[in-house]
């Protein structure tokens, strides 16, 4: 079970706007000790992506990058990375922000450049 801190940390979002979804139920979640807890399930449930399963599921408990944080991982612009959305970068729409899990994107990369790394 993960705590609000760590689904924020794994959406990239702010503890504050966690608990804004989970108190409007848009998040499954239950409140232990003051705080709420989540299962993946319920995270990859949100995610508008396809929900990861098998071994898989694994590297989709990474934290999601967020347009800038792939671009800054890449070290190109945020446009660039707009256009390789556009052009069929797999994302995930987690409360209406575009999330990229890095195996999707790595996987994507080294099909659209054909490279490895």
């Amino acid at each position: 079970m993960l705590t609000t801190d760590e689904v924020a940390a794994h959406f990239d979002l702010s503890p504050r706007t966690v608990r804004h979804h989970l108190q409007l139920g848009n998040l499954r979640g239950a409140k232990r000790n003051r705080d709420w807890r989540c299962r993946w399930p319920d995270l990859w449930a949100v995610e508008k992506g396809p929900t990861p399963k098998g071994d898989r599921a694994a590297f989709y408990k990474a934290p999601l990058l967020s347009k800038s944080g792939l671009a800054a991982k890449e070290r190109i612009s945020v446009r660039t990375v707009e256009r390789w959305v556009e052009q069929g970068l797999p994302t995930r729409n987690v409360f209406g922000s575009v999330r990229i899990a890095e195996v999707d994107a790595e996987e994507w990369l080294k099909w659209y450049f054909g490279r490895e790394g």
